[in-house]
């Protein structure tokens, strides 16, 4: 699904990825790990076209990503494929918790009522979906925007830092999750995290430090 070979980036002449390698395969479950500065965001920006990696080469599902970003239906074509929870995702605050999760499907002009029915069953949010958002707890509104990265059915779920600003329950709850998606929906997902008690639940874990990656499992 993904193959980064000899990736670099560099920032303001300061180089912050060095000689990236790794492969990751339909159905992995893997995080991202190292201290705060070590370039986790970085490298999940790059692999959502977020920012342009320096050099080294990146495909995704056999596609070349410098061809890719060339052509607007295949740009297209790839953030569909790609669920996202990031520190800039937002909840919209002028919508209940239904119309902010069906807004991909909404955009993308897509049919995904089944969809949605499973999904607020699986992260057991069917009892606030015609809720405010400000109605919300932060362990809700995390498992909602992840509804809302999942809507698509994505190829593959990135997620920066989910459960950053939870407390160690609703921050466990979220790693079962994601680990009960990946199992039963076979969704690839990608995390970059602080807590180990997340990345330890994935199937393998790169660590990334001073620029540098590394494969712990």
């Amino acid at each position: 699904m993904i193959e980064i070979k000899n990736l670099n980036k560099e920032i303001n002449n300061k180089e912050i990825l060095t000689n990236i390698c790794f492969e990751i395969y339909k159905g992995d479950f893997v995080s991202v790990i190292g201290p705060s500065g070590s370039g986790k965001t970085t490298l999940l920006n790059i692999l959502l076209l977020i920012i342009d990696k320096t050099s080294g080469s990146y495909n995704f599902n056999g596609k070349n990503i410098d061809e890719i970003k060339f052509d607007n239906n295949e740009v297209i074509k790839f953030r569909q494929n790609i669920g996202i929870m990031s520190s800039l995702s937002q909840l919209l605050p002028n919508i209940n918790v239904k119309q902010n999760i069906m807004l991909p499907a909404t955009i993308f002009e897509e049919e995904r009522s089944k969809d949605y029915e499973k999904l607020i069953s699986q992260l057991n949010i069917k009892k606030i979906q015609n809720n405010s958002i400000s109605s919300l707890s932060s362990g809700e509104k995390q498992r909602v925007l992840l509804a809302r990265a999942l809507i698509l059915s994505p190829l593959l779920l990135i997620a920066d830092e989910p459960t950053a600003n939870l407390d160690n329950n609703n921050a466990l709850k979220i790693g079962d999750i994601m680990s009960d998606l990946n199992e039963e929906n076979k969704t690839t997902i990608i995390i970059a995290t602080h807590d180990d008690k997340i990345s330890n639940k994935t199937k393998s874990i790169l660590k990334i430090e001073n620029g540098n990656l590394s494969k712990e499992i």
